[in-house]
């Protein structure tokens, strides 16, 4: 990501187009990395992404878990394979990734519509744009391949997860450590 976004903040396909506001840059980001993670290039980060992405999940579910433990005040007895540790950079870059995609959903509002409204708006026409890959079959032949990349992401994350929290809560049970 942080890759695709200084490529964003560099490219200017023409002299004539304004690309200075941030939902602009934030949506050259996204387009450029979905580009290089389905290029041929992009390739070699697909594992490393999928690890990423499922060392985030875990942390956020193990801070999801230790608020639950706090807020219930113990309870709960943890479960094994639960609260595990959280890695700081990785939340940090998942944060970011976060800003980016919530950056590109950023309008401009003005005093009568203002930013709730606005952003509201913005999220339908995506939301309407996701559903025409649905229902328009170009789109669909087209973002084909970005798809099936994607789903292909997804169970690699949900594994992996799987694995995280599973080899956890075996050590947990055995008392290994």
């Amino acid at each position: 990501m942080r890759l695709a976004q200084k490529a964003a903040s560099q490219y200017n396909p023409s002299e004539e187009e304004k690309d200075d506001d941030k939902a602009t840059l934030s949506r050259q980001t996204i387009e450029l990395f979905f580009k290089f993670l389905t290029s041929r290039t992009g390739l070699f980060l697909k594992r490393p992404l999928v690890h990423e992405l499922a060392e985030a999940i875990d942390g956020m579910a193990s801070i999801g878990e230790a608020r639950l433990q706090a807020a219930t005040n113990g309870l709960l007895p943890p479960l094994p394979g639960m609260n595990g540790p959280v890695n700081d950079r990785v939340m940090s870059e998942m944060r970011m990734m976060l800003d980016t995609f919530q950056d590109a959903l950023a309008v401009e509002g003005n005093e009568n519509t203002g930013m709730g409204r606005a952003r509201l708006e913005a999220m339908q026409q995506l939301v309407g744009e996701i559903g025409a890959l649905f229902t328009d079959e170009r789109l669909r032949e087209d973002a084909g391949p970005l798809l099936d990349e994607v789903r292909s992401v997804i169970q690699m994350v949900a594994v992996e997860v799987l694995e995280i929290r599973g080899s956890r809560a075996m050590r947990s049970i055995f008392r290994l450590a």
